[in-house]
């Protein structure tokens, strides 16, 4: 009877010694999961950005002389053809200014008239030998100077015509007034730089985004691809156009290498206007009616347990299934305990494959490697499962766990 009361709590504690290192198993077996269906449909891969809405063509119309405006003739949004009158300088100083210089170029004129009497007589007595040498030369060089100052006089009122020239401001091109910066009776100051007057768009129905995309996307953009965007005061509307350049000129913002896309725009109902904010998505790859399943699957995190429970089939599955090149790697990740953990048991797999856990017709847990085509935030798609099953729609993948008893 002694021997008996010994041997019962003895057995006691064997069983809950068994019971304690096997419910982890039992829980493991006991997981209920939600799970997400294959489906069929189309997918594309985007890259996202953001630019500036532009005239394909703007031009900045200046003017080269300082002075006062004293008329102008165009306003914010009018329509202009190539040659047409924009604006006016006042000219009574340039008027003054000619006058003075047509009055220094007829004395100049005269100058020259005596200047060239005088060296004729003093040529004709230099060769009769009535005169000296030197006598003669003087003569000569004032002529000669004489006509010089004839020319710089000349020159200075052409000088004076070609500003006043300037004084009427045309357009070089035919397009849309989008920026006037002077108003009538405003100076202006041409001695360092051109001052900006208007800015022309030649035509708004044609416009052009200026995106910036991130070095590490720029190499998947390429040129005529079509591009989709939204704008803030349609944000329920997309548009759409196509990269026309990529410009290879890097741009470094806080250590951060962008590089510029042009993208060529359609804006014929004219909703578009210049300095708007477009959000893009650059269309990249697209595929339709395929295989498609949604990315929760592929991030579904397994307990220590489950995971502990499928190794050997992964190990199998792997040596079966996966590239020569990937499998010493995939499997020495699997025999590694730093590395074969929930969140990095598939660490090995390149982008290219992947995998995801279902259950199967016996009800247990099992795990499937896929080859991923195009994808997208929200789905893959399935270009083929590495076991060679047919794809279709309908089966289920876990994607996580719903419930433990």
């Amino acid at each position: 009877m002694k021997k008996l009361k010994w041997i019962i709590p003895v057995i006691l504690i064997i069983a809950l010694a068994g019971y304690f290192i096997m419910k982890p198993r039992l829980d493991a077996k006991n997981l209920e999961f939600t799970y997400t269906t294959f489906e069929i449909g189309d997918i594309e891969a985007n890259i996202s950005s953001t630019g500036t809405l532009e005239a394909i063509n703007t031009v900045e119309i200046g003017t080269q002389i300082s002075g006062t405006i004293e008329r102008i003739y165009v306003d914010y949004n009018d329509k202009v053809v190539a040659g047409q009158l924009l604006a006016e300088m006042d000219l009574k100083l340039l008027n003054t200014n000619l006058i003075s210089a047509k009055a220094n170029l007829s004395v100049s004129k005269a100058q020259l008239n005596q200047a060239k009497t005088e060296f004729d007589r003093d040529q004709n007595l230099y060769d009769q030998k009535v005169i000296p040498e030197r006598q003669f030369t003087n003569s000569k060089f004032t002529y000669e100077q004489a006509k010089s100052a004839r020319d710089a006089a000349s020159a200075a009122v052409k000088n004076i015509q070609v500003s006043m020239g300037y004084a009427k401001i045309t357009s070089p091109i035919s397009g849309t007034v989008t920026e006037r910066s002077v108003e009538e009776g405003q100076t202006v100051a041409a001695s360092f730089s051109t001052p900006t007057l208007f800015i022309i768009a030649e035509d708004l129905s044609q416009m052009q985004i200026l995106a910036d995309v991130d070095e590490s996307d720029i190499g998947y953009i390429k040129n005529q691809m079509k591009v989709r965007f939204t704008v803030q005061t349609y944000p329920e509307t997309y548009f759409l156009g196509n990269v026309s350049q990529i410009r290879l000129q890097p741009i470094k913002v806080n250590n951060v290498v962008n590089y510029q896309v042009v993208v060529d725009v359609d804006n014929r109902e004219g909703k578009l206007l210049p300095g708007m904010t477009a959000n893009l998505e650059f269309i990249t790859e697209t595929a339709k009616n395929v295989l498609l399943l949604n990315n929760s699957a592929f991030r579904f995190r397994p307990t220590e347990d489950m995971l502990e429970e499928i190794k050997p089939l992964l190990i199998e599955k792997a040596n079966r299934l996966l590239p020569d090149s990937l499998q010493q790697n995939f499997e020495s990740a699997l025999n590694n305990d730093e590395t074969y953990t929930p969140a990095n048991y598939k660490k090995k797999l390149p982008s290219k494959f992947d995998g995801f856990f279902y259950k199967g017709p016996d009800g247990k847990l099992d795990f499937k490697f896929v080859e991923i085509g195009i994808k997208s935030g929200l789905q893959s798609e399935i270009t083929r499962f590495l076991d060679g099953t047919p794809l279709k729609s309908g089966n289920k993948a876990v994607n996580s766990i719903k419930s433990q008893d």
